[in-house]
């Protein structure tokens, strides 16, 4: 049966309140706190069918067919999307088969604390506009648990390099003061091989098509020992980003990542004072799996016809965003320059 979140006193529809961690009433302002837990969630074998689909709660879902993006809630979902800011959202039914998240950090920053943080981010910098402190409209954040992955594995590398070994001879040099002898470095390479060892644990791996990766990067760490096992309570008031980044796929990319990172640590343990031609093979086992929602406080905001994005990390605080530039300020400035060297220079004369 679908789950639903009232208040207990006056029965009207409570919210997830990161304040209190618990489903306050907007109304009678009345809180029913939830009960920390602490768990860290099971890892699930990659090629395992999984245990539990569904959102387990009775959801709305609106698909933005601009940027992708489908988001869920238990309540009226906007009009507009979160992510891009555009109008061409339609609603659709909930996909009975995602995998249903295990675990989730909820909110610690509410919605008074991300304004604040927006709000401060807006008057920063000189080259900014002198308007862009105006779009302050509360309306313009949204809380959204988003979609990731993390990837548990094993690994195991092969080498194979050119190492060079430095020595030095004796040349003699004719300079504008006469002879003099010099030491020139040469490099001797010799064949070298070897292997290695290494253990990765929670490769995080965003599966949002609504947010930029390398912006939502920006605003990392999430401190994951915070993990709390999943409950649809969580989601009461807020929205959520079901994954568009599948398994298979988000495994890819952590694959991708593991590789890279085996090839540097590869790169320390070949002897030598310098090396060349390093291959690497690396066999990657015991891969496991977890899917879980991180909080992230989005606004999507246009300033003269462009969108631009700011992202809070919603249990650091920590921010990062897109900001338009006035070229007048960038002008006004190079002019003050250039007049100051122009000045410069006459009064040196």
């Amino acid at each position: 049966m679908p789950k639903q979140f009232k208040c207990q006193n006056c029965s009207a529809i409570v919210r997830y309140d990161p304040s209190s961690h618990g489903l306050k009433c907007e109304y009678c302002g009345s809180v029913e706190v939830l009960e920390v837990k602490l768990e860290r969630p099971e890892e699930h074998d990659l090629f395992s069918a999984p245990a539990h689909l569904g959102w387990d709660a009775d959801v709305k879902i609106m698909k933005c067919d601009s940027c992708g993006a489908a988001l869920a809630s238990e309540g009226k979902i906007s009009g507009k999307c979160a992510f891009c800011g555009s109008n061409f959202v339609k609603e659709q039914k909930p996909n009975p088969d995602i995998i249903r998240p295990e675990s989730t950090v909820p909110f610690k920053i509410d919605l008074n604390g991300a304004t604040q943080r927006f709000k401060r981010w807006l008057g920063k910098g000189f080259f900014r506009p002198g308007d862009l402190k105006k779009i302050s409209r509360l309306q313009l954040l949204q809380g959204i648990y988003t979609p990731f992955w993390t990837y548990d594995c094993s690994a195991h590398s092969d080498w194979w390099a050119m190492s060079g070994y430095y020595y030095y001879v004796s040349k003699r040099v004719k300079t504008s003061q006469g002879w003099r002898t010099t030491q020139e470095r040469k490099v001797r390479w010799v064949p070298s091989s070897g292997s290695r060892n290494g253990a990765y644990n929670d490769v995080l791996i965003i599966a949002s098509k609504g947010l930029d990766e390398g912006m939502t990067k920006s605003i990392y760490p999430f401190e994951l020992y915070a993990l709390e096992a999943y409950r649809p309570e969580f989601l009461s008031g807020w929205l959520a980003e079901e994954y568009s980044v599948t398994l298979p796929k988000g495994w890819l990319k952590a694959r991708r990542h593991v590789e890279s990172r085996e090839y540097q640590q590869c790169k320390f343990v070949v002897p030598g004072d310098t090396h060349r031609s390093l291959s690497v093979n690396t066999t990657l086992s015991d891969v496991t799996y977890k899917h879980m929602l991180l909080p992230i406080w989005v606004a999507a905001y246009q300033y003269k016809k462009k969108t631009y994005h700011f992202l809070i990390n919603g249990q650091t605080g920590k921010d990062r965003g897109e900001a338009p530039i006035s070229w007048l300020k960038v002008a006004a400035v190079a002019l003050a320059i250039a007049a100051s060297v122009i000045a410069v220079y006459f009064f040196a004369r």
